[in-house]
């Protein structure tokens, strides 16, 4: 099977609809009362986890290559993306750096490619919501209309914003719905994520697979 690469979590709706306002920027996310209030609840607490689709958009291709898999997120343990589909792996991201582990649950070594490792630590870095740490990495913009939100964040650093482009994230009150990593008007990365499960309790055997 040929393999898809380093997985990159990412994705959303396009920047600008046609006829939509330019998102404005956002000095201090954490302190402005609406982005605090909107984006707060994301910042996870307690072990939540969602399902989601991913789909990586190419030039070269006439259809999306597809990634189905799940989202854990533990507070006293990290991140964790366990691909289902087309290939089974998972991708741990916590306070050791990242680790990639195949379907026999052996632990590997990342890809030497500085640039594809910083793009996945930003967009871990991004699922877990920490809004005065986004900001140092990130410049913000964003609009609200309501409960909905988009929010768009171009990396501060030149190497890092040259692999990721721009990330959009899109979302309704407390919840994220899209993330999309936008390279070009032919290569982006989206993902849907689905509802989230919150206070779950993760067994002995999945703390195991999907953390260290």
């Amino acid at each position: 099977m040929k393999r898809l690469g380093l997985p990159l979590l990412a994705c959303t709706l396009l920047l600008c609809r046609a006829g939509a306002a330019d998102p404005a920027p956002i000095v201090d996310v954490a302190r402005d009362p609406a982005w605090r209030d909107l984006l707060g609840p994301l910042a996870p607490t307690r072990a939540r986890e969602s399902s989601f689709e991913e789909r990586r958009y190419f030039p070269f291709r006439r259809d999306p290559i597809l990634l189905t898999g799940e989202i854990r997120i533990l507070p006293s343990r990290g991140l964790s993306l366990g691909y289902l589909t087309p290939e089974p792996r998972v991708l741990i991201a916590d306070s050791k750096g990242l680790l990639l582990r195949d379907a026999s649950g052996h632990d590997r070594a990342l890809p030497d490619d500085a640039r594809a490792q910083a793009a996945t630590a930003a967009l871990a870095g991004v699922l877990r919501f920490d809004l005065p740490e986004l900001e140092k990495s990130f410049e913000l913009r964003g609009r609200h209309d309501g409960a909905a939100w988009t929010l768009s964040l171009s990396a501060r650093d030149r190497t890092l914003a040259g692999a990721l482009g721009t990330l959009v994230l899109t979302g309704d009150r407390g919840r994220l719905l899209r993330i999309e990593m936008i390279r070009s008007a032919s290569q982006r990365i989206e993902i849907r994520i689905g509802e989230p499960r919150e206070d779950v309790t993760f067994s002995a055997e999945t703390l195991d697979r999907f953390f260290r």
